[in-house]
């Protein structure tokens, strides 16, 4: 089960829909949820080629931790009267980047659930995705700001690919499927044979998840032209879904970080969660 949720505070726009997201999963098992301030505060290193003198960096940590001792007050007063325990924490960022200090919190959480990339936000919001996506070994939720926040998603779309990826998503996702009424195992523009999806594409991943109770069914669709995160998306929305299980592709190149076409997709333009793991 999912009993231990971080939740990284990325800006002040974007933050409420994880924050909710987290506490109604949280809600029937009393879950803990952990929300992460991140100081970022540049490292003492004081020489002539930085230009900057010691005294100036410590009244920049100081003033950074002002405003982070402000920021975490206010959410410890938002989350007063939450129905879960909810921990407001504080970390500084020294030598790492923000997104790459709450890659390190989220090895000791069950998930950690960020927002959306939405047209407004910059790319902090794509950093702490991808980071969190590729190196805390933890799946990650991003949750859309219109979406419902549900304690128990009724109705999953599984997006199946016949890879490490999906499989780990799968596993990982699997609290919240063995509770769900229906979930279909989508499989979009299908290939047969062995080393694709099987002679019945979706067949053997279904079948594995009925024998943990979970009430499946395969189901094959053509992408039509569209690309396969918007085949995805146009199916979980017409079907009702609650929430989209989807494995996450990427790889880095030293501080480059490359996204997968329907990762970054389901990324962009998902109006509803979607689980991710790598």
């Amino acid at each position: 089960m999912f009993n231990d949720f971080l939740v990284p505070y990325v800006n002040a726009r974007s933050a409420e829909a994880p924050l909710k997201a987290a506490i109604a999963l949280a809600e029937p098992r009393r879950a803990h949820v952990a929300v992460l301030v991140v100081v970022d505060v540049p490292a003492p290193v004081p020489n002539d080629w930085t230009g900057m003198s010691y005294s100036t960096y410590l009244r920049l940590h100081e003033e950074a931790h002002q405003r982070a001792d402000a920021l975490a007050a206010s959410l410890r007063e938002r989350v007063a009267n939450a129905t879960v325990p909810v921990e407001v924490r504080m970390a500084d960022a020294l030598a790492l980047y923000p997104s790459s200090t709450a890659t390190l919190h989220a090895h000791y959480a069950d998930v950690a659930v960020v927002p959306s990339l939405t047209a407004e936000d910059s790319g902090q919001v794509h950093d702490f995705f991808q980071d969190l996506l590729l190196d805390s070994g933890r799946p990650v939720l991003v949750v859309p700001p219109s979406a419902r926040a549900e304690t128990v998603p009724k109705r999953i779309v599984i997006a199946w690919r016949p890879t490490r990826e999906s499989a780990r998503a799968v596993h990982d996702a699997m609290p919240v499927l063995e509770r769900a009424e229906q979930v279909d195992v989508l499989v979009v523009d299908p290939k047969v044979g062995e080393t694709a999806h099987g002679e019945e594409p979706g067949a053997d991943i279904a079948a594995h998840l009925a024998r943990h109770g979970v009430r499946v069914q395969a189901v094959a669709r053509p992408s039509q032209g569209a690309s396969v995160g918007a085949a995805i998306l146009d199916y979980a929305e017409r079907s009702g879904a609650d929430m989209i299980v989807a494995g996450g592709y990427g790889h880095s190149r030293l501080r480059e970080r490359m996204l997968g076409g329907a990762t970054r997709d389901l990324l962009h333009t998902a109006s509803l969660p979607v689980l991710f793991s790598h």
